[in-house]
């Protein structure tokens, strides 16, 4: 009970953040257009914010769908003997958990740097590690999901 609530919030959560996201990118583009084409101004700020808010929706998008197993797969060994199924199983649960930790590893690295570089965003005072911390966070929860998926949790 306590894991579906778990996993209940987290999925809102990241529904909320890539929601928000993709509208945030999705008004300012179209604001872009507007004061380009109409008011034959720019707005010098907006591509920077347009770049993180879509970084963050693929990023945890890119979660969302590991939970809903909506990323692409290929069905080569569908046919195959149960027992080779496992083993083959096995094998993709080892190197999508190599790969999650690839990401939080050197995404942690991405953003220590960023940080202590003191690195802005073009024209806002944003440091890139905060954009770049989408990715180990991300990762996170991807990992969540892959080890409730590895044991089967209920939700």
């Amino acid at each position: 009970m306590l894991l579906k609530k778990i996993d209940y919030y987290i999925v809102k959560l990241l529904e909320f953040i890539i929601t928000f996201c993709l509208s945030i990118t999705v008004i300012l583009t179209l604001a872009q257009v507007f004061y380009r084409f109409v008011l034959k101004q720019s707005l010098s700020w907006s591509q920077e914010v347009v770049m993180i808010s879509f970084v963050y929706s693929i990023l945890f998008g890119a979660a969302l769908a590991f939970e809903r197993s909506e990323h692409l797969t290929v069905d080569v060994w569908e046919n195959a003997k149960a027992s080779v199924q496992k083993v083959f199983n096995v094998i993709a649960y080892i190197i999508v958990l190599i790969i999650i930790g690839v990401f939080f590893y050197y995404g942690l690295m991405l953003v220590s740097d960023n940080l202590k570089s003191g690195q802005i965003v073009g024209f806002l005072p944003i440091k890139k590690g905060y954009v770049y911390m989408a990715l180990p966070i991300s990762s996170l929860f991807m990992l969540y999901f892959h080890v409730k998926k590895v044991f089967k949790w209920p939700g």
